[in-house]
């Protein structure tokens, strides 16, 4: 067996481990073999993830990469990434930081799951019920690591566990036959009698004995927000931020970035608010506010708006990119219980097979707390041509390790949310803004992101204050509902927000990189096509095959 088998075949035993350690996964691309059960958080499950990831790096070593094509040294690159991910977040424990969190924390999977899963025939039901009956072992195993958090010191925040604790009530005052447990199987009145019996003898039980442990989890609960202030909380930042970004920044040059970037996208605020004859980009949204024409009559109109910019930025993309997706996505509105704890939008990719299109999802609550000219570039950033083309277009690559094709999102989130940061400026170049007011809307989310940079480490590495930092999202023109739940966000999950920034400036400087060394031959439509054929790599190798 030469170097590119072992590699191959290195790669292809390691996805089919990670479907097994990660079964929802496989639901996400359309691969049902293990629809019928979830995750194993418990210490038995964390030690065989251990076991598969450092064996993995194991054989990894024994082969000599310099031989690779471009496919199989990427393929190797993700799967190191991933891997080295994993131990380190066993080593430093970072789920204990999960597991009393309303954002990615354990209440959130019910929704993820009858989002994405499949159940339309007896056979997908019954999987379906299994998963469903597994909730109990999963809730009870997030228990246990909630513990250890109050053993080792190493708690979630006051106000994250508050969250977490509402998300679980309002999802227990639901009667069962509202669950969003019903989804998948909504048009089939037995199944879905079937379903909300589930949910009543087994789910909410299972979720009512997680509360309780959260409500006495409370209590001892840090009264503080940052990292720095829990047992070796500087090497768990520095694991987070290794994990969401692949590279080994310093918390205090990140923070000096993010003024630095800061202060630029303020000097264009400002010259859009003098084209349009105001001292100021603030006097200028206020006044477009008081105007009543920022905001969406109702929350139908909102997704009509959405879903009209999605068809538009379709279009517009034919002239930017050479490779487009099969098929666009649905745009779709976050569940109500859980829409008061999640961002004003986010995306979910398609199956591997088309029979689940990519899905769009905006947040329709508190109409007049999401200005409209907000929306332009969320949609840009989350659909067209940010993440539905990355993602689906990264899972249609033919001749590819499906480990290459699905399991980026694994190895860090820089890639995929540099390029949709990077979509929301590309969105400016495609003519997709139709006035200044979305083009402010837009200096304002990127703003927000160069004050991720500052909040996030604020928060983390130098004590800032949950007041100092929303304050500082709210400078920006964040709205305060936004900037609220951004900020609860950050100090939820420590570094994820550092991934924006950090990959656009990337793919930025890898554009000005090939369009100085290729001159008048330089094609935008080319350039794109080969960064997202690349995929989500991890950042140094990124750099390297791009040069």
């Amino acid at each position: 067996m030469n170097q590119t088998e072992r590699a191959r075949s290195l790669a292809d035993r390691y996805w089919e481990d990670l479907l097994e350690l990660e079964p929802m996964l496989g639901t996400m691309i359309g691969d049902e073999r293990f629809d019928d059960r979830l995750s194993d958080p418990s210490e038995e499950g964390r030690e065989r993830s251990r076991a598969v990831n450092q064996s993995a790096l194991d054989e990894l070593a024994s082969i000599d990469r310099t031989t690779l094509d471009i496919t199989m040294r990427g393929t190797l690159d993700v799967l190191e990434a991933i891997a080295r991910r994993a131990i380190a977040e066993l080593d430093h424990g970072t789920d204990r930081l999960r597991a009393a969190a309303h954002f990615f924390g354990p209440a959130q999977t019910l929704a993820e799951v009858a989002s994405m899963q499949a159940a339309d025939t007896p056979e997908r039901i019954d999987r379906y019920e299994a998963r469903l009956r597994a909730f109990p072992a999963y809730m009870g195993a997030w228990a246990g690591i909630a513990r250890e958090g109050l053993e080792s010191g190493v708690t979630s925040p006051r106000l994250v566990t508050e969250r977490a604790v509402a998300q679980l009530e309002r999802l227990l005052a639901l009667a069962p036959e509202a669950s969003p447990a019903i989804a998948p199987v909504a048009g089939d009145p037995d199944a879905a009698q079937r379903i909300a019996d589930v949910v009543s003898d087994v789910v909410n039980p299972a979720f009512a004995r997680y509360r309780e442990t959260l409500q006495a989890y409370l209590p001892q609960c840090t009264e503080t927000i940052g990292l720095a202030a829990l047992p070796d909380g500087d090497g768990l930042y520095a694991a987070l931020i290794l994990a969401w970004t692949t590279l080994p920044l310093d918390p205090h040059e990140v923070h000096e970035l993010g003024l630095e970037r800061y202060a630029g996208i303020q000097d264009e605020r400002a010259a859009i608010a003098d084209r349009l004859g105001y001292t100021s980009a603030a006097d200028a949204i206020a006044a477009h506010q008081a105007s009543g024409a920022n905001t969406a009559t109702s929350r139908d109109a909102l997704l009509t708006l959405a879903r009209e910019q999605v068809e538009r930025s379709w279009e517009a993309s034919r002239a930017f990119f050479g490779r487009m997706p099969h098929d666009n996505c649905d745009v779709r509105p976050v569940e109500e219980f859980r829409e008061q704890d999640t961002p004003l939008g986010f995306y979910n990719p398609p199956t591997e097979d088309g029979s689940r299109r990519g899905a769009y999802y905006i947040n329709t609550s508190d109409l007049p707390g999401r200005p409209l000219h907000h929306i332009a570039s969320l949609t840009y950033h989350e659909a067209n041509p940010g993440h539905h083309f990355q993602l689906s277009i990264e899972q249609e690559l033919p001749d590819r390790p499906a480990l290459r094709r699905f399991g980026g999102i694994l190895a860090s989130s820089a890639f995929a949310e540099g390029w949709g940061l990077y979509s929301e400026r590309l969105a400016d170049e495609m003519g997709l803004y139709l006035d200044d007011w979305e083009r402010l809307g837009m200096l304002e989310a990127q703003g927000m992101r160069a004050a991720r940079l500052v909040t996030d480490t604020g928060i983390h590495a130098l004590g800032w204050s949950r007041e100092q930092a929303i304050d500082s999202m709210e400078d920006i023109g964040t709205s305060h509902i936004d900037a609220v739940i951004e900020i609860d966000r950050y100090i939820a999950i420590p570094g994820q927000a550092l991934s924006y920034m950090i990959g656009m400036i990337e793919i930025e400087r890898a554009r000005r990189a090939a369009t100085e060394r290729e001159g008048a031959a330089f094609s935008l439509p080319d350039f794109h096509d080969r960064l997202l054929a690349l995929g989500q790599l991890p950042l140094p190798a990124l750099r390297r095959e791009l040069g």
